[in-house]
């Protein structure tokens, strides 16, 4: 095999570096690849769709703290104080997130039964926000980099895991899991670091928090608990109905009902809030997807960035939610004033500082 010697989108310290995002982003559109890693534009302000952006990260970073033993209340105090310094309007474009975040993180912890006795409800964590990174099978020299972010790294009594905090409006069916590229790609990429991975495990946390319970008629002879349909849990449950002036006691059928829901090794799962799925990764299929992405990674690289102005574009529905370049994309298509959108909207970084997208926005 030859070694590598080809074009690169993306150098670190004279190695090609390619990593399953930019994987994903070729194979979804060329152009917003263009805007993302070859000319590393990044939104300049908060707009109403970075706002599953916010929520993810937010609590994102709260497990992180959480997992790697350290405060997670103390960065929500952090994130908070950087939310307040927010302009207004960027604020109620978001909404209240740190008390949203806070009600979601307080409800994970319950449904997962974390306490002083098991703080990790068994998961013994090796490490967080880990990178990792490995030549392709096709570079003996090292040179053509394989590079990931693993959320958290851990064993149990079954062996060793790769767990990804995803979070969700509605939680993914099996389907996406069966076909997800970056699970198998993770797990060789582990292997090819001495951790003896057995698969994968998806932490699905749904971002809207539970629903708090209301008074329908309140202030009135009628007064009584709301009989609309909510979305909630125990804790939120039972604190809301005491805060409300009611007797638990009389709602306990709805209250065991919500209690069912908590987590529990074996049991069905049936919190509308919470789920984790587990897959092992055979070594048939890693090869597979390992190929596949090879094939990617070429195409991409040696793309020929260097004639922006033919770079293909792919629109489909998902332009105005998923890619934050639609106004930019649309402005250059039709002959706007691009350069002064990209002034005015964008700053230039890296692409591949995980997370500083949402991290850096209000600087």
């Amino acid at each position: 095999m030859k070694p590598w010697t080809g074009p690169a989108l993306y150098l670190d310290e004279g190695k090609r570096i390619t990593t399953h995002s930019m994987i994903k982003t070729m194979m979804r559109c060329p152009k917003q690849t263009q805007y993302k890693y070859a000319e590393r534009l990044k939104q300049r302000f908060v707009t109403t769709r970075d706002k599953p952006l916010r929520r993810g990260v937010w609590f994102h970073e709260l497990l992180e703290e959480y997992y790697a033993g350290r405060s997670w209340k103390e960065r929500h105090l952090q994130l908070t104080d950087k939310f307040n310094h927010l302009m207004d309007s960027e604020q109620l474009d978001l909404g209240d997130l740190p008390t949203e975040m806070y009600a979601l993180m307080k409800a994970y912890l319950w449904h997962y039964g974390a306490d002083k006795n098991n703080p990790m409800h068994g998961w013994e964590v090796e490490a967080t926000e880990l990178t990792l990174e490995c030549p392709w099978p096709d570079s003996p020299d090292g040179n053509d980099i394989y590079r990931c972010r693993v959320d958290v790294l851990f064993h149990d009594e079954w062996g060793w895991w790769i767990g990804d905090h995803k979070t969700h409006k509605t939680l993914p069916d099996l389907t996406f899991r069966l076909l997800d590229a970056a699970s198998p790609l993770y797990t060789w990429c582990a292997r090819e670091n001495g951790y003896d991975v057995q698969g994968f495990v998806w932490n699905y946390i749904m971002t809207k928090p539970p629903t708090k319970p209301k008074l329908a008629y309140a202030g009135t002879s009628r007064e009584r608990l709301s009989e609309q349909a909510i979305v909630t849990d125990y804790p939120t449950m039972l604190r809301g109905l005491r805060t409300l002036g009611l007797d638990p006691k009389d709602f306990l059928p709805q209250l065991r009902a919500l209690h069912s829901q908590r987590w529990e090794y074996g049991k069905p799962q049936t919190s509308p809030f919470f789920r984790r799925d587990v897959l092992e990764k055979d070594d048939a299929t890693i090869a597979q997807v390992v190929g596949a992405a090879m094939r990617t990674r070429d195409r991409m690289h040696g793309y020929g960035w260097e004639d922006l102005s033919s770079v293909e574009r792919a629109p489909d529905r998902s332009c105005a939610f998923m890619c934050g370049y639609t106004d930019l994309c649309t402005t250059e298509l039709f002959g706007g004033d691009a350069q002064t959108l990209r002034r005015k909207q964008f700053r230039t970084g890296d692409p591949l500082d995980y997370y500083q997208d949402s991290k850096q926005v209000d600087q």
